[in-house]
């Protein structure tokens, strides 16, 4: 997702935050938000003007959740299960998963029940926590989905849900850590129509309500969305060697 995309997209709860809060943000994670900004946008924004202050806080939601809040991404996820049709179009392997974005463990909790190795990949260190104490039985690394710390086809299914859209070099690295005849499976991702258009099968079941839940998610988060959307390749020849300086 774009800048101008995030920002449209930002739900109710970018009003919590305050442009300092970014200066509290790793510097991994602050580094990576203030490279999305549009040069003017951020001379703008240091300045203190209003409105790309504003815009900036948008742009920058999720990572400010994800790092700064991880109990409410945590309590969003807990009231947007993953729906069950789509978890069994999943295949299951003896071999390694590996769940990109995982957060706090919606979907590796699943990958642990079909798989011989789950490897939780989570850069946010509260939700790696969250995720190590719920599922101890999962490897937790940290990491980026555009720099995975996986050497080349090491995994049978690579997988991630509501994180990744068709970024060229993020599907380049899911592509380079999957094994020959492996599944690269997104569930919830952005665009699954680009992705079906380039030959991806792409499976969408009818929406699920969200279970019963505290007034403050839907007012923060907006109305929550069960994911209920999966798209999936198998892989079928090794990447070109990429540099990993």
């Amino acid at each position: 997702m774009d800048y101008e995309q995030a920002v449209a997209a930002a739900p109710p709860g970018w009003r919590h935050y305050e442009p300092r809060d970014l200066d509290r943000l790793p510097m991994g994670a602050r580094t990576r938000e203030l490279a999305r900004i549009p040069p003017g946008e951020l001379r703008h924004f240091e300045d203190g003007d209003n409105g790309a202050q504003e815009r900036v806080l948008k742009a920058a939601f999720w990572s400010l959740v994800y790092h700064l809040d991880p109990e409410k991404w945590d309590a969003l996820a807990g009231v947007e299960p993953i729906d069950g049709r789509i978890l069994d179009q999943l295949p299951s392997t003896p071999g390694l998963a590996v769940d990109v974005g995982a957060g706090s463990g919606r979907l590796t909790a699943h990958l642990l029940r079909r798989c011989g190795r789950v490897l939780a990949v989570e850069p946010a260190r509260g939700l790696a926590s969250l995720l190590k104490r719920r599922h101890s039985s999962a490897s937790v690394v940290a990491g980026w989905a555009e720099a995975l710390p996986l050497p080349d086809c090491a995994s049978q299914l690579t997988s991630a849900c509501g994180s990744l859209g068709p970024d060229p070099a993020v599907l380049a690295e899911l592509s380079r850590v999957t094994a020959i005849g492996g599944t690269i499976a997104l569930i919830s991702p952005e665009s699954p129509e680009w992705f079906e258009s380039e030959g991806w099968r792409r499976v969408s079941v009818e929406p699920t309500a969200a279970p019963q839940h505290d007034r403050w998610i839907d007012e923060f988060f907006g109305l929550p969305d069960p994911p209920h959307e999966l798209v999936m390749t198998t892989v079928h020849q090794r990447p070109l060697a990429r540099s990993r300086r």
